[in-house]
């Protein structure tokens, strides 16, 4: 099984599909940067609470106006309770340094950054085989498929596993040139929760920069692997690494815009792409249906990878080599 999956990491390697991700993450952790210490210096000659205050003010005034979005006024009104939160304990919220910068890749990339990228690196494991030409030498290997095809998916959990972890670094050595580098201990709130339109303070909870960002990067970790476990299945219902990349990429656009853009529909709490966020729903932000709690978010995108890796091993054990 060592050897299989050595092998598996070479042909991703041999791909350069991490590379590219890896530029990538590195290309928009610099602008982001950059914005931010932009942001920075015309803000500098501000007090926090102030600039705190007028954003509270702001959200309030959008939330007067007419045809707000349900989802996006909870949000508002969650995000006001944040910040009212953090003044009262005169605690600057979002405090721009290098560490808050890491622990806010976790939700921001992990919403559809983070996935769109493992899709690009899980979801032609299998069909750039057919690709390639060497699928009929794959599959009449002397070895069991189902060891095959365990070897691509440990190896895609690898590389899941490092892409989060070089997001992590990157954002904190990125940052650290341009913001402050302490303030790993600094003190976060999280739990925030609706009940009706009014905010729950009662489940938030106190916990230190770095613990946060630990709970948030292993949700998104987990978040990642399921979705590289959907990814895979599609690799092997298409023998087309085109089909099973559009296909993935076009699951994971498309469900975002129905979630932000169908409130009313319930019946999409159940697919994958709505429960990807957990670093956000972890950090209290609502959910875009009713009924999602974190636990169900978790047990969800379970389910949709082990249904996932029950096709793609059927599929795969029986493929027809000539086919």
């Amino acid at each position: 099984m060592i050897d299989l999956i050595r092998n598996e990491v070479l042909k991703l390697l041999r791909r350069r599909r991490f590379t590219i991700a890896v530029v990538i993450l590195t290309i928009i952790m610099s602008a982001v940067t950059y914005g931010q210490y932009r942001q920075l210096q015309s803000v500098k000659d501000t007090n926090w609470r102030v600039r705190t205050q007028q954003t509270i003010v702001r959200y309030q005034n959008a939330l007067r106006r007419a045809q707000v979005n349900p989802t996006w006024a909870k949000s508002l009104r969650l995000e006001i309770a944040r910040m009212q939160y953090y003044l009262d304990r005169d605690i600057q919220p979002d405090k721009p340094n290098a560490p808050y910068f890491v622990r806010a890749f976790a939700n921001v990339a992990g919403f559809l950054l983070l996935p769109l990228l493992v899709a690009v690196l899980a979801s032609d494991v299998v069909s750039a085989e057919h690709a390639e030409g060497t699928d009929k030498l794959l599959l009449t290997h002397p070895v069991r498929r189902w060891r095959i095809l365990t070897s691509k998916l440990a190896a895609v959990a690898m590389f899941t596993t490092l892409l989060l972890l070089c997001g992590a670094v990157l954002g904190y050595g990125i940052a650290s040139f341009a913001l402050d580098s302490r303030g790993w201990d600094a003190p976060t709130f999280s739990g925030f929760r609706m009940s009706g339109d009014s905010v729950d303070l009662g489940a938030v909870r106190q916990l230190p920069l770095w613990q946060d960002a630990l709970i948030a990067y292993g949700l998104e970790w987990y978040a990642l692997l399921m979705v590289a476990a959907i990814a895979v299945m599609l690799s092997t219902i298409f023998r087309s690494s085109a089909a099973s990349i559009g296909t993935m990429m076009a699951c994971l656009i498309g469900g975002t815009i129905l979630t932000r853009l169908t409130p009313d529909w319930t019946a999409g709490k159940y697919f994958f792409v709505s429960a990807l966020p957990l670093a956000d729903y972890y950090t209290g932000q609502p959910p875009p249906y009713d009924g999602m709690s974190l636990l169900f978010c978790i047990g969800l995108l379970g389910a949709w990878a082990a249904g996932a890796l029950a096709v793609a091993y059927t599929l795969f054990i029986r493929r027809d080599v000539f086919g």
